[in-house]
């Protein structure tokens, strides 16, 4: 029998984004989202599922984004009663700033990226290239620290598999956790809204539209509720309820909370 994990939602960051070319026919829609990271705990280990933003300065240069003196790992995770350093595992679904920019805080844990986004991270294609633009190894973590996944539905541990979920960026990744709720999806940037999920419809920034909407169905088809990077009906610190995965069609709002 799986071992069952809580998940407990932290936000590092807010960033002001255009969501109307994520949904088909809806006009600009410029909102403060937040960016969320999802701290794993189960299993006698602490996963974290990316890193967030570090540098609101730098990252305004992409679009306006406010970081809150408490909106940083360290202070975010010494409100759930741990620190960065108790941190045994993170996996970045990808590796775009506002999902892996505290990579460097983190050194005494093992990082999981598929190889796929690795490579790409290293030369990307001029569309996604700012968004690639900062260090994630240095002395105190170099790439010692990251295991690269070449395969499908890769277990990190009992309860915890990575599923490959192009789209977004070639390499993109989604993590699977096994809860008493069922089996909660951590999508990361692979769908950005319900709309996505339901229709489906690729993300707004994206690689390729066919791969992310595949990914999409391949999402649904694993997970019972999902925690997106952006969602803004996900909670601070919420570590249940988490939104169910709504219908192809007949969608009317929110769901599991």
């Amino acid at each position: 029998m799986l071992p069952e994990y809580k998940v407990h939602a932290i936000r590092l960051g807010k960033v002001d984004f255009d969501m109307g070319p994520s949904v088909p026919g809806r006009e600009p829609n410029i909102q403060s989202i937040p960016v969320w990271a999802a701290v794993v705990e189960g299993n006698g280990s602490l996963i974290l599922v990316d890193t967030g933003i570090k540098d609101a300065v730098r990252h305004s240069r992409l679009a306006p984004t406010t970081l809150d003196p408490e909106e940083t790992l360290k202070g975010r995770m010494a409100t759930l009663g741990w620190k960065p350093s108790d941190v045994d595992v993170v996996v970045n679904t990808h590796l775009h700033c506002d999902h892996a920019e505290n990579n460097r805080d983190v050194p005494g844990a093992q990082f999981f990226v598929s190889r796929t986004e690795w490579e790409y991270a290293l030369a990307p294609d001029t569309a996604q290239a700012a968004l690639y633009d900062f260090d994630w190894t240095g002395t105190e973590l170099s790439f010692l620290n990251y295991t690269l996944i070449d395969v499908d539905h890769y277990d990190v541990l009992p309860g915890v598999r990575l599923i490959q979920t192009p789209g977004h960026t070639p390499g993109h990744q989604s993590v699977l956790v096994n809860t008493a709720e069922g089996v909660l999806c951590v999508v990361g940037d692979a769908a950005g809204s319900m709309e996505n999920l339901m229709a489906p419809s690729p993300p707004g920034i994206n690689s390729s539209s066919s791969e992310a909407i595949q990914s999409i169905h391949k999402i649904r088809r694993y997970c019972d509720r999902v925690f997106m990077s952006h969602d803004p009906n996900i909670d601070e610190f919420q570590e249940h309820g988490f939104p169910i995965v709504p219908p192809l069609s007949g969608w009317a709002g929110p769901a599991g909370r």
